[in-house]
């Protein structure tokens, strides 16, 4: 039970030390060499517990899946798509605030990675973040909340858009930003553009 434990912890800071990695260095530098270092251990002990860069790669993605999806789904809480349109564009800027990193910078980089495999688990995460958003731009254009020529797919790109390119111009700032302030701002200039 207790080794148990321990591995989980272990493999969380190694994650965080990827995402580290990656946000300021790049992909390229995200070795075995350079994250037992970093952790203070031996390659070895990072081999315990990935058996190579891509098992850390996936296992890098499933906790972003994990920890986004589950921010976007405490945001969807109210009966109105709009609303939740709203909650989740607070909640993900949040999630990049909190984390010090985006996890669409994250991602960026591994998409760097010439592993297909981690490319198409990587497109997959981002399909199923834009399906969640589509959704809700569907059930806003039913209830005719949005205007009727508004494309739900293209609005949800540009919805993690402007998501993504605010979070990474802030990422080379350090993150110094107000999510409150920076959601008013980027939701005036997204509502304006899909509400009737």
């Amino acid at each position: 039970m207790q080794t148990r434990k321990h591995t989980k912890i272990r493999r969380q800071q190694i994650v965080d030390i990827i995402r580290d990695i990656i946000s300021t260095k790049g992909i390229e530098y995200v070795t075995i060499g350079e994250i037992s270092k970093r952790i203070g251990t031996t390659r070895g002990a990072i081999y315990r517990h990935f058996k190579s860069k891509r098992d850390i790669l996936s296992f890098l993605i499933d906790n972003i899946e994990e920890t986004l999806m589950e921010a976007l789904d405490k945001a969807i809480i109210s009966d109105d798509p709009i609303q939740n349109l709203r909650n989740v564009l607070l909640a993900h800027l949040m999630y990049a605030k909190e984390r010090r990193e985006t996890s669409f910078v994250v991602i960026m980089g591994v998409m760097q990675s010439g592993d297909v495999t981690i490319r198409k688990r990587i497109s997959l995460l981002i399909q199923k973040y834009l399906s969640r958003i589509q959704k809700l731009l569907l059930i806003a254009k039913g209830s005719g909340l949005i205007k009727k020529d508004i494309n739900p797919r293209i609005s949800a790109i540009v919805f993690m858009g402007l998501i993504q390119s605010t979070v990474t111009a802030w990422s080379y700032e350090g993150f110094n930003f107000i999510p409150e302030k920076i959601h008013l701002k980027i939701w005036d200039i997204y509502s304006k553009g899909i509400m009737v």
